[in-house]
């Protein structure tokens, strides 16, 4: 697969009106079979973004591309329909990154060339599915260390990309709410000093990357004072 160091991010949310003829502060395009279809497109699919390539547009008609996506297995309805998440404004760009996908998900995509109010047919449509996220920290242990103070120690998570942990606490079954995060893929410990006697504490972690990209919560560790 052909990759290029130059990539186009060029992408915004949007969404249709509610019978979907229209899109919420931008153009309506008619469809115009006479304008060319995009072609063959190529991938290259990451956790939390999905990157796409493709040949120079030739006609010098086409003012542009836009580009529609849905996820045909999301429990959203409105998700499982095409929306228009990105314009390419300029026929000579060949990539697109979409950075609002989740990890390991199925998205179908359709690139429509577009001229003056008018876009071509929608070509062959392209499935990717994205990458799992980070495997979750395999060891987390809380432990009372002082009357009104506990500590909590885990296994270093073996992936270098790793590079913090979000720590997660649950009082007496409650929701989860942040606690802390603790910056280094080698630090592995933190102690809450935040608690009180009569209380049950749960605890997991979230192993993040530099990227920003969080793996999947860890074991809970469950202790009460």
């Amino acid at each position: 697969m052909k990759r290029s160091i130059l990539l186009l991010w060029v992408l915004a949310l949007l969404t249709f009106s509610g019978c979907g003829s229209a899109i919420k502060g931008l153009t309506v395009y008619e469809k115009d079979p006479t304008l060319p279809t995009l072609g063959a497109v190529r991938t290259l699919p990451f956790a939390t973004s999905v990157g796409f390539e493709w040949n120079t547009i030739k006609d010098t008609r086409i003012r542009g591309i836009n580009v529609y996506r849905k996820a045909p297995d999301s429990a959203d309805p409105e998700a499982r329909e095409y929306k228009r998440v990105g314009i390419i404004s300029n026929r000579y760009a060949t990539h697109f990154v979409d950075t609002h996908v989740r990890p390991d998900r199925r998205y179908v995509y359709k690139f429509a060339p577009f001229s003056f109010g008018k876009e071509s047919a929608w070509g062959t449509s392209v499935s990717v599915h994205t990458k799992p996220t980070f495997a979750a920290v395999t060891f987390l242990k809380a432990y009372k260390v002082a009357p009104d103070v506990i500590k909590l120690l885990w296994r270093p998570h073996l992936d270098s990309r790793i590079n913090s942990y979000i720590i997660e606490r649950s009082v007496n079954g409650g929701k989860w709410t942040f606690l802390a995060q603790v910056e280094g893929v080698l630090m592995a410990e933190y102690i809450d000093t935040l608690v009180r006697r009569g209380n049950t504490y749960a605890y997991r972690i979230v192993a993040k990357s530099y990227d920003g990209i969080k793996a999947k919560p860890s074991q809970v560790s469950r202790i009460s004072l």
